[in-house]
């Protein structure tokens, strides 16, 4: 089932603010249980003229806004992130940085950097939904909140998730490669108790931890013993971007690949879900098969096999710390690249996975 994420960008905002109301949308509804906007429309009518919930009885119903283009589209609007980056682009001459900003923050002024969403939630609810009184919602790139793994809707309370895959493809260091933030944006925003809908969140540490002790280059779970959490809540398999067999870590800039360049990097975050087809580790699937029962073992009082302690000791963080600032991260190529990434079998049934990707938020269940 696709779940796709944005974020409401208010008028006249550049920077997303950390508690910004998340959109999803699914193949049946839009909406948000945050508190800004803590409604749900259905997908397939929302370009009609709703007031108060409902169609009064003279307006037709409008279909077709829910194409899939424009709903992906809404979630990798990045106009906005182009602007503050922009001058950060090293070796650019000033004039293009100027000229560039120029043509960027006019486009802004005018909110042509968003995408505009007819509001299915015009005058509906007005004491707790602060889109009442306006025609349109704003969205923008579901990751501009720094939540660029899209977990949030998966720790709805009502949904129940036992475990998460969170396959973390950021470009969060200087060499482009994934330092955790996006789970310390989600631990953070849940902590705050922000939408208080949530399930409980495994703790997360800070950023300069994930390099210090290789969180960010190999698998990692967090969130093993419920009974450490505040409540009941998922376990997070995080698997980050690391070079296996390629260096993948791409600009969220880079506009264009080559057909092989588009190839090593799929088959390298192949190997980076799978471990090299378990050759890095043998163990993998078996410690995957634990991280995905993790939760009805401790439901059902099930004593876990040897072979799931020895995972957990192994991939589960233990609450260690190092807050220490690293030297740049620049990791070295895991396993050997291999020219068969066409020949290699592709696993036939995923459980619930979570794209971070640099510009769309898609996940699947």
């Amino acid at each position: 089932m696709p779940i796709i994420v944005a974020v409401e960008r208010l008028a006249g905002q550049l920077l997303i603010l950390e508690n910004s109301t998340v959109f999803e949308f699914n193949p049946w509804e839009m909406g948000s249980y945050d508190p800004g906007n803590p409604a749900f429309a259905p997908l397939r009518y929302v370009g009609s003229r709703f007031t108060n919930g409902s169609l009064s009885s003279d307006v037709e119903c409008l279909a077709g806004v829910d194409n899939v283009g424009f709903v992906m589209g809404t979630s990798s609007s990045l106009f906005n992130q182009a602007f503050l980056q922009i001058a950060r682009t090293e070796g650019a001459p000033d004039f293009l940085v100027r000229s560039l900003n120029a043509t960027l923050a006019r486009i802004g002024e005018d909110n042509r950097d968003v995408a505009s969403w007819p509001n299915p939630f015009f005058q509906y609810n007005a004491e707790d939904n602060r889109n009442a009184n306006s025609s349109i919602i704003t969205l923008v790139d579901g990751g501009e909140d720094l939540q660029n793994i899209p977990l949030h809707p998966l720790i709805w309370s009502l949904r129940s998730v036992d475990v998460i895959l969170a396959v973390d493809s950021s470009a969060d260091t200087p060499t482009h490669w994934p330092n955790g933030t996006a789970l310390v944006a989600t631990y953070e925003r849940s902590a705050g108790n922000y939408s208080k809908d949530n399930a409980a969140f495994p703790s997360i540490p800070d950023q300069n931890t994930f390099i210090n002790l290789g969180l960010n280059s190999r698998p990692t779970f967090f969130g093993c013993d419920p009974a450490n959490m505040t409540g009941p809540g998922p376990l997070i398999v995080y698997l980050p971007n690391a070079p296996y067999t390629y260096y993948s870590n791409v600009s969220t800039f880079d506009m264009e690949y080559t057909t092989d360049e588009r190839q090593q990097i799929i088959y390298n975050g192949y190997n980076a879900v799978t471990m090299a087809n378990a050759s890095v580790d043998a163990q993998w699937p078996a410690c995957m098969g634990c991280a995905i029962l993790s939760r009805s073992f401790h439901r059902t009082k099930t004593e876990f096999p040897a072979v799931c302690v020895d995972c957990f000791d192994r991939y589960c963080w233990n609450g260690t710390v190092n807050s220490t600032t690293p030297v740049v991260y620049e990791p070295g190529q895991i396993v050997v690249a291999s020219s068969s990434y066409g020949r290699t079998p592709f696993p036939t049934a995923l459980y619930v996975i979570i794209l971070g990707l640099h510009f769309v938020n898609v996940l699947s269940v």
